[in-house]
């Protein structure tokens, strides 16, 4: 019943929907490589809510804060612990779903799962879960460019009805996705 996957790159996330925030645990990044807020940052301001009609009204800043494994703006080597506080709790909001999972979340998922309810927004089975993944994702995806070269292109190109325009995802760079 782990919320931890991998071997050499460690991923645990924490945390709730509706609790003080939700972090995540990354064991396994390279000693001195640069690293700092900023470099989270700007992967949590791409997935952040209530940008589209497509996405959760709820309001949320979103802000990471590294809370060990970095000094002085270099990883040492040791487990990086990131954090990110919920400003928008309101558990209160699902005390009528709390028997009843919601349609189309993963409430009854995580029920039978941890044999447990978390009639609070779903608890672990919310999207904001999905922002210790992300921050995750963002140490990788430096750690791969550092040490490799390598450099991380990715899209979504249809929600629903709505799609992108035809690319040449051979050519398609970080700034055109963002724009």
């Amino acid at each position: 019943m782990s919320s931890s996957f991998g071997k050499l790159f460690r991923v645990s996330t924490y945390g709730e929907s509706h609790c003080p925030g939700v972090g995540v645990v990354v064991d396994g990044c390279l000693p001195g490589m640069s690293l700092t807020e900023p470099d989270i940052q700007c992967q949590l301001d791409r997935r952040r809510p209530g940008q589209s009609a497509v996405s959760t009204d709820r309001q949320e800043s979103d802000r990471v804060a590294i809370q060990s494994g970095t000094e002085r703006g270099l990883t040492l080597g040791t487990p990086i612990s990131l954090f990110v506080p919920n400003k928008d709790q309101r558990p209160g909001d699902y005390k009528s779903m709390a028997d009843v999972p919601r349609p189309s979340h993963a409430d009854f998922t995580y029920q039978s799962k941890y044999g447990i309810r978390a009639s609070s927004g779903g608890g672990r089975a919310s999207a904001r879960e999905t922002i210790g993944r992300v921050c995750a994702g963002a140490i990788a995806e430096k750690m791969l460019k550092t040490a490799l070269g390598i450099d991380i292109v990715a899209w979504v190109s249809q929600v629903g009805q709505i799609k992108a325009p035809e690319t040449d995802g051979l050519n398609l760079t970080r700034a055109m996705v963002d724009a």
